[in-house]
């Protein structure tokens, strides 16, 4: 489906505001989500429950990591930056139609750079790894009484990325080698501004030799204000991006 074809049929349905989001009352619209810790700022108007073509946006964001470095120690690091993102045209899931409910969303992670200090490891730099395949994919969550029953309004976010950690006292940058880094979150919003998504597992950390020196105890990633938001034609999930959050 052409990529104005999609934003029509999202206006008809009223699952879409529209190019410029001038069909939305103000009290239906997210500015950069007041009650989170970004506030204000955003430059495109985000409603929750609604669908919205494709997009490449820039957001500012908030990271939390625990990390444990042999030689060095432990500790709860705050970092602070940006991240980009290339979201894909909405498809309807299996069995559902173009709606905000049933439909699936994927996104493409271009870009991830932020920073921090730690008592114990000095400056902390967090990147992400363009060359393989990372991003984020949004589906329907079916609710406790079966598929049968339908889906709910809140639904499922995984992210999946590759992190780069740049640690000062190391004197070298340490990753999670071949294992890619799943965080998971429940979004009522796309772009999901507000959200925090979390790790659940902890993941080695390898030198660029290859030995492992330390772990990735726990990681969260908090979505702040949209900076920059720019359609763009039909955009297509990526082959190995798309195995990657499958």
């Amino acid at each position: 489906m052409e990529h104005r074809d999609i934003l029509t049929a999202l206006v008809d349905r009223g699952t879409a505001p529209g190019a410029a989001g001038a069909a939305l009352s103000a009290a239906g619209v997210v500015k950069g989500h007041a009650s989170a810790w970004g506030g204000a700022g955003n430059l495109y108007p985000i409603r929750p429950y609604t669908l919205t073509p494709a997009a490449l946006e820039a957001f500012t964001v908030r990271e939390r990591i625990h990390v444990s470095v042999d030689g060095l120690g432990e500790d709860l690091v705050d970092l602070h930056g940006m991240a980009i993102y290339r979201r894909h045209d909405p498809v309807a899931g299996d069995g559902h139609g173009l709606d905000w409910a049933g439909s699936v969303i994927t996104a493409q992670f271009l870009a991830l750079q932020v920073t921090g200090h730690s008592e114990v490891f000095g400056q902390v730099r967090v990147s992400n790894t363009p060359s393989r395949p990372e991003g984020a994919r949004v589906r329907p969550t079916p609710p406790p009484g079966g598929p049968d029953v339908g889906v709910m309004p809140i639904k499922d976010c995984v992210t999946m990325i590759y992190p780069r950690f740049e640690i000062e006292r190391l004197g070298r940058t340490v990753d999670t080698g071949a294992q890619v880094v799943r965080l998971e979150s429940r979004v009522a919003m796309v772009p999901p501004i507000g959200d925090v998504s979390r790790t659940s597992r902890r993941y080695p950390l390898y030198d660029e030799d290859g030995r492992r020196v330390g772990e990735l105890v726990g990681a969260d990633i908090e979505i702040g204000a949209l900076l920059h938001h720019v359609p763009v034609d039909s955009a297509v999930i990526p082959e190995a991006v798309a195995a990657a959050i499958a």
